[in-house]
């Protein structure tokens, strides 16, 4: 384990190699089996719900049937996560070539929204603990070994594939200094 300025973090977010492969893996991470979707703050809950109609436009008639009858969030307060459909795929999914995509994303990069989406999504294979205080670690998936071979392949580690949301959630400096931090550990 790494701290950095209060944050801890596990090693491997530096040195796993790890580089999203969406042909391989069909966006598995969106559809995860275990029938509890991306954990939410609660901060999330309100951008979300007025992100909401906007992403709406490019799910499947079914998933928006879905959210009409369920709505879109699951759990009580402190413990909120993103509702899935049949225990599994993410009630923002639409596929596009075969591939799970998420809408609220897609509807923010179309500038329809402020939002991007979940933080822990974002984040992805990043999980955020709190023993005291933020402790960040790698969450390994099987769904997720040709991100492996193609980090590999890239060169790229899980920092840097999550750049932009470490960028959101911790500011520039702080990725600055995992970037240094990054290189000290390399040598």
């Amino acid at each position: 384990m790494l701290i950095l300025n209060d944050i801890a973090l596990d090693e491997q977010i530096l040195t796993q190699p790890f580089a999203c492969d969406l042909k391989q893996c069909k966006g598995a991470c969106c559809t995860l089996s275990g029938g509890s979707g991306a954990p939410l703050r609660e901060e999330e809950i309100a951008p979300i719900e007025a992100a909401k109609d906007q992403a709406m436009e490019y799910l499947s008639e079914s998933s928006r049937a879905y959210i009409k009858s369920h709505g879109w969030l699951d759990g009580s307060y402190g413990d909120r996560t993103v509702g899935c459909i049949d225990d599994k795929q993410c009630v923002f999914v639409f596929w596009e070539d075969d591939i799970a995509r998420c809408a609220l994303e897609r509807a923010y990069k179309d500038g329809k929204t402020a939002f991007r989406k979940p933080i822990s999504c974002h984040l992805f294979p990043i999980r955020i603990a709190d023993f005291g205080g933020p402790y960040l670690y790698y969450d390994v998936f099987s769904e997720c070994k040709p991100a492996l071979a193609n980090g590999e392949k890239l060169g790229l580690a899980i920092k840097d594939i999550t750049r932009d949301a470490l960028v959101r959630e911790f500011g520039a400096e702080w990725v600055e200094a995992l970037d240094a931090l990054a290189q000290q550990q390399s040598h």
